[in-house]
């Protein structure tokens, strides 16, 4: 996550899918996996959305307060915490994760901090969401694969495997943003994320998809517990079955 893509069609997605959750009763928490904004593409400007009803059906409340921040120049992730629009309870991890000021990873000395750093901040993301019963996780690309490592330049813009282990110790249901990329349809890729997390997830036989189609695909791995499975399965069902889903926002997808 960087603030640059607060509010954008992204953001919408997002914050519409944890309202939801939120609305069905659970509390919930989201870790922005915050990195330092880049001005090198034009990524955080779908923002167009934001002039068409069909997209304020879905949620009129989501849709106003993020025009207003838009409109008021406002998009900053402590604009979202602030305006409460997630619901008052909602947890939040907004510690910046990034290597930019830090030695090269070929020194020793580099390593050493990058590894002090992202251990830290971990640390305190594990605290501040613990109280949670769905956890979300916002890395700006998703989940890794063989590369980055988590302590190259980029490795703060994705999550990996081992940042979960304490969430699904205490049996958290989890969340996770990921982006599409070209390899593949995006059905191919959520079947193969599917399956990769049955063997990081002892609950992962639970795991779907939220698909959002427009503007930007990009999709959400959803990872319900065996005691939350029926509550977070019957919640994104109702999604669909409503404006988000009618107006092919988002797909439930299935392996």
């Amino acid at each position: 996550m960087q603030n640059r893509y607060t509010c954008d069609v992204g953001d919408f997605a997002k914050y519409g899918l944890m309202r939801s959750f939120h609305a069905a009763g659970f509390r919930t928490a989201l870790a922005w996996y915050l990195s330092s904004d880049e001005g090198h593409n034009s990524d955080g400007k779908h923002i167009a959305y934001l002039g068409f009803d069909e997209f304020r059906r879905c949620d009129p409340k989501l849709y106003d307060q993020l025009k207003t921040m838009v409109d008021g120049n406002n998009r900053h992730i402590s604009a979202i915490e602030g305006s409460k629009i997630l619901g008052a309870d909602t947890l939040f991890h907004s510690e910046l994760l990034d290597f930019n000021d830090l030695p090269s990873l070929l020194c020793k000395a580099g390593k050493h901090k990058r590894e002090e750093r992202r251990k830290k901040w971990l640390s305190n993301c594990k605290t501040e969401t613990k109280d949670a019963e769905v956890a979300f996780f916002d890395p700006d690309n998703g989940i890794a694969g063989n590369k980055p490592r988590p302590l190259a330049s980029k490795g703060p813009k994705f999550l990996y495997w081992s940042d979960l282990d304490t969430f699904i110790d205490r049996e958290q249901s989890l969340v996770i943003y990921n982006h599409a990329s070209r390899n593949g349809t995006v059905y191919n890729q959520i079947t193969s994320r599917l399956s990769e997390i049955k063997g990081h997830v002892p609950y992962g036989s639970n795991a779907f998809a939220m698909l959002w189609r427009r503007y930007s695909v990009r999709y959400f791995l959803v990872i319900p517990t065996d005691d939350m499975k029926s509550r977070i399965s019957s919640t994104c069902d109702d999604m669909i079955a409503g404006p988000w889903g009618q107006g092919k926002f988002f797909e439930l997808v299935k392996k």
